[in-house]
């Protein structure tokens, strides 16, 4: 049944279909020029990106392209100059800009900008092998700093859990898109420094454009992996996409998880290996004790044969030692007699030996001077006479002559 309405009622088909007419009809040959985002190039030949400026997107289609312009270097920020007709894709409601011819310009801002920074670094030697940290065989802990929303934790999980599936895992969570997304992952590798409680960090994110990717290109974020004193491994976009951060970091891997599968052992592989090497232990063990047994046999039968020899030479011992004993026993017997002879003679030699005989030793009274000649003295000087027992106070009456 028709309602007879007093205005028009177009159906969603009819109005796309009315815009369509009437942006063909406006736009059907102009010139379009940006920046190249999100480029993919399909089986079939053709190939969809971006076209962008400060301001705007627009989503563009080139049929045919590998037909057309096969070997033709476009990459994403290339600024290209474009030639086609704005239409419109009535089944989702969308505007596009179908390509007809394109035209190269240059590199684009964040290219540009990306190869700026990758010369400046470079010329620093921030790039060279020297400062890379080497990836630690089995890590205890190891740290991620990535979105905690995104697939690639996921798959990263995943591998992590397959391979070992005890190994800690600590996660701090950042943007890892937008210009804040660059401060955030600095502090992440600030706190693991920090923190130490990791012995590897992975900075990981999934695939994207080459704005995607840009916080991974900036200067500051370079120069805090090169200061990480922790090894940093790098897991960023698909195996084509390359950042400066892949350049500085300790390891680059292709994606975030070949990133988790670098850094994780096979814990199965590890097991088989130890089995191994402990196998080739004993083995080696065994070997070298039975080495040394038939070596000590062999000593044991040799000097079992040298029986006579040790005979002989036990008595050439027995005589040496009675010859040693005799003649320390004369040498101690000689010294002995010279210590006695010694003894007598100093016993001979002392003043009391001498006055127990009967002689005594003269001192003056004043200065207790020995007296040794009689013109030492004075007539009535006093002096002391020692005797063997006791002392005499004596007066001089007169000096005899001999």
């Amino acid at each position: 049944m028709v309602h007879p309405w007093p205005f028009r009622v177009y159906t969603v088909s009819e109005l796309t279909f009315e815009i369509r007419r009437f942006i063909n009809s406006q736009f059907k040959d102009i010139f379009l020029e940006g920046e190249i985002s999100n480029l993919r190039i399909y089986p079939s030949g053709h190939a969809y990106f971006s076209l962008k400026d400060e301001g705007a997107v627009i989503k563009c289609v080139m049929f045919n392209f590998f037909d057309r312009y096969f070997g033709k270097d476009l990459c994403d920020g290339l600024s290209v100059l474009l030639r086609g007709r704005v239409d419109v894709y009535e089944k989702r409601g969308e505007y596009q800009f179908l390509v007809e011819e394109i035209e190269t310009k240059g590199l684009g801002l964040l290219t540009l900008k990306f190869e700026l920074v990758k010369r400046k670094l470079k010329e620093e030697g921030i790039f060279d092998s020297k400062w890379k940290k080497k990836i630690p065989v089995l890590p205890q802990r190891i740290g991620i700093i990535t979105s905690p929303l995104g697939a690639a934790i996921k798959d990263m999980l995943r591998i992590i859990k397959k391979k070992f599936d005890n190994m800690q895992v600590l996660i701090y969570p950042v943007r890892v898109q937008g210009r804040e997304a660059v401060y955030e992952i600095i502090e992440g590798l600030k706190y693991f420094n920090q923190a130490r409680k990791v012995d590897v960090i992975i900075i990981a994110r999934g695939g994207g454009s080459i704005e995607d990717l840009a916080p991974f290109n900036e200067e500051e974020l370079a120069r805090a992996i090169f200061r990480s004193e922790i090894p940093v491994v790098t897991g960023i976009g698909h195996e084509i996409d390359f950042t400066i951060a892949d350049l500085v970091s300790d390891l680059r891997a292709p994606t975030p998880t070949a990133a988790a599968d670098v850094v994780v052992p096979e814990k199965k592989l590890l097991k088989e290996n130890l089995e191994l090497m402990a196998e080739r232990l004993k083995r080696s063990i065994k070997r070298i004790v039975e080495t040394e047994r038939a070596t000590v046999h062999r000593l044991f039968l040799e000097l079992k044969q040298k029986k006579s020899f040790f005979d002989k030479q036990k008595l050439y011992l027995d005589d040496v030692s009675f010859g040693f004993l005799r003649a320390m026993f004369d040498y101690l017997k000689t010294r002995r007699n010279s210590l006695s002879a010694l003894n007598q003679r100093l016993n001979d030699l002392n003043p009391e030996s001498i006055l127990k005989r009967g002689y005594s030793i003269t001192f003056t009274k004043e200065k207790g001077e020995i007296v040794k000649d009689a013109d030492q003295v004075t007539q009535d000087e006093e002096v002391y006479v020692l005797l063997y027992r006791g002392k005499l106070l004596c007066k001089v009456e007169r000096k005899l002559s001999l």
